[in-house]
C-alpha cells in the first residue's frame, strides 16, 4: 500500500468511505508502515545513535528472527512434553515437529547472518 500512487490511495479511500468505512484503522496503517521500514520485535522502528539505517534494519531482522525462534522452541518444548505425558491423539505429529525444527534452524541462521551483516 505504501508504494501505491497517491491518486489510487485517494480513490481507495473514497470507495471505502462510500461503503461505510470512513476511518481506516490507523494502528493497522502505522504497523504496516513500520514493517516496511524494518521494525524490531516490539513493533517499533529500530533506531540507535551512530548506526546506519542498514545496520538498524539488520538488528531489527535479528530481533524478529530471535523472537520467532523463541516461539518455535516453546512449541517444540510443549510438543516434547506432550509426547512424554499424553497419548498420540494429543501429539503435534512428526511432520509438524519436523517443519518447526526446519523453521527454527532457518530463524537462527537468519539472526546470525543479520548480526554479522550478511543477508
Amino acid at each position: 500500500m505504501l508504494d501505491l500512487p497517491s491518486h489510487l490511495v485517494e480513490r481507495l479511500e473514497r470507495t471505502l468511505e462510500a461503503h461505510g468505512m470512513n476511518d481506516p484503522t490507523p494502528a493497522l496503517i502505522a504497523h504496516l508502515t513500520l514493517m516496511h521500514h524494518g521494525e524490531s520485535t516490539d513493533g517499533t522502528r529500530w533506531e540507535a545513535l551512530g548506526l546506519s539505517a542498514v545496520r538498524c534494519a539488520e538488528l531489527a531482522l535479528a530481533s524478529r528472527s530471535l523472537h520467532g525462534l523463541h516461539g518455535v522452541l516453546q512449541i517444540l518444548h510443549a510438543a516434547h512434553l506432550t509426547r512424554l505425558h499424553a497419548g498420540p491423539e494429543q501429539q503435534l505429529g512428526d511432520h509438524l515437529e519436523d517443519a518447526l525444527f526446519h523453521a527454527g534452524r532457518q530463524l537462527a541462521e537468519t539472526a546470525a547472518d543479520a548480526l554479522h551483516g550478511r543477508h
